[in-house]
């Protein structure tokens, strides 16, 4: 990869920069994001260089930061530029919290009754993306690859296209693709599908979504797509869907949960808490993660097997996240009442069956948790892949480990022979999973995570990064 790279500047295109911007004490801090985004292609940056083109996260103008920003961690690592895109709060509003999420997140998602069809949001999506283009072209050179990722920017490659044919262009989906069905209530599914279509590759998380994407080639389109081959022919060219599962940088999460091995912080939680077992979910607080169906089984749990009351504490870190949608509002309200009333129902003394923590964390503090919890709990309602799954498997070299995985995870494809598989609507079952995985025998457990941790080794994000680069090369530069 790095060879073809290597006359080549790659421009990484996504809503957000990796970077959050604060100004403290009169001076600019660029603070690194956490995210699976983030985790994944900052270290690709910070191996071949390039530039990165995003929101600051800012709106309007801020003029101390400038339009561009030079990134040195040091430690031999090659320097890359940030370059922001200005957006305004009417423009974040439209564009970002309506037309992004609350039409084609929870659309994208299966939760068509949560999707929200506005003229204005769509407009101001199509808006945005040309903004976003207008600025890739504004710094695009010869041997440049434009690589754009996520929902939020599904219009950009068909802009860029128009623009300029010779481009070569990838585009990353970090979300389900939906099938046919469910995408023909977009008013404006066409436009989504012929702005992929301006890509010469596109990735898929897994190989349902790529179908997915060729059925509504043809079925909305009107196309004939080659099911076999993955592709589809539109204006003259091949495009490509392929699936390439997201991933971690394995070694990192081991090596951070080594330095953890004697943390203080596990240290005293397990000294006041004796024999406690503990079982950690993390993820923001999203409709899509199933926590209200998860806190049901926890209280099934502890209705069908109250011997585990005062030994099993269950840790929900829910991650703020969209807190101005009114959606993700009314959800933590109804997400905070049922913690208090399960709480309620079963504390005693001072044990409680939940212990709820509604905040972000640095990478480090996660791991502080992955070490200390026995089980972890995945069970979203539907996700395009799922990063703490992996970074679980990666922290834990204990042989007590368990993961409990939802069916309808991107991940699952991977980890599914290995982890307890479950169906997060089927409360009973999950509630069942707990128990088993609490009562696994302990070399069917040290065996179970060897396995997954040999997967998420082998195929870790620079895995990921390398099996597009040579996709790429293979399949358009070689054929151009």
């Amino acid at each position: 990869m790095n060879k073809y790279l290597k006359d080549k500047r790659l421009l990484i295109v996504s809503n957000r920069v990796p970077y959050s911007v604060s100004k403290i004490d009169g001076k600019i801090i660029y603070k690194k994001t956490v995210g699976g985004l983030v985790t994944a292609l900052d270290p690709l940056l910070q191996r071949i260089g390039g530039l990165w083109i995003g929101w600051s996260g800012v709106s309007g103008t801020n003029r101390e930061t400038g339009d561009r920003v030079v990134i040195e961690e040091g430690n031999g690592l090659k320097k890359y530029e940030l370059k922001f895109v200005r957006l305004n709060e009417n423009e974040i509003k439209d564009y970002y919290g309506g037309f992004s999420n609350r039409t084609i997140w929870p659309l994208f998602h299966g939760f068509l009754f949560q999707s929200f069809f506005d003229h204005n949001y769509w407009k101001a999506y199509h808006r945005i993306n040309k903004k976003f283009a207008n600025e890739i072209i504004s710094v695009i050179a010869k041997n440049d690859i434009v690589w754009v990722h996520d929902y939020h920017l599904m219009l950009v490659p068909e802009i860029l296209r128009h623009n300029n044919t010779n481009l070569k262009i990838i585009f990353f989906l970090h979300i389900p693709f939906p099938n046919y069905e469910i995408l023909s209530a977009l008013p404006w599914n066409k436009e989504i599908i012929k702005g992929l279509l301006g890509c010469d590759i596109i990735g898929f998380q897994t190989k349902k979504d790529a179908v997915n994407f060729l059925a509504a080639c043809k079925e909305i389109l009107k196309l004939k797509p080659d099911f076999n081959q993955f592709k589809v022919s539109y204006e003259n060219r091949a495009i490509y869907a392929r699936e390439f599962p997201i991933s971690i940088d394995f070694e990192n999460f081991r090596k951070l949960g080594e330095k953890k091995e004697k943390s203080k912080f596990i240290k005293n939680i397990k000294a006041f808490s004796r024999d406690t077992r503990f079982i950690l979910s993390v993820e923001r607080l999203d409709y899509t993660k199933g926590l209200k169906e998860r806190f049901r089984a926890i209280e099934r749990f502890f209705d069908k097997y109250p011997d585990y009351r005062n030994k099993v504490v269950f840790i929900q870190i829910a991650v703020p996240t969209r807190t101005k949608i009114q959606e993700y509002e009314r959800f933590k309200k109804e997400i905070d009442e049922m913690v208090g009333r399960i709480n309620g129902k079963f504390a005693e003394g001072l044990w409680a069956p939940i212990n709820y923590i509604y905040k972000s964390f640095s990478q480090e503090k996660l791991v502080s948790y992955y070490k200390l919890s026995d089980i972890c709990l995945v069970t979203p309602l539907k996700d395009g892949m799922n990063l703490i799954a992996k970074e679980y498997i990666a922290v834990r070299s204990e042989t007590d480990s368990v993961l409990i995985l939802s069916k309808f995870a991107g991940v699952a494809q991977e980890l599914k022979e290995y982890a307890i598989m479950v169906n997060p609507y089927d409360i009973e079952g999950v509630a069942d999973s707990i128990k088993d995985a609490l009562e696994m025998d302990i070399r069917e457990k040290r065996d179970k995570l060897i396995k997954m941790r040999e997967i998420v080794k082998e195929r870790d994000v620079f895995y990921w990064l390398d099996t597009i680069i040579h996709s790429f090369i293979e399949l358009v530069c070689k054929n151009k």
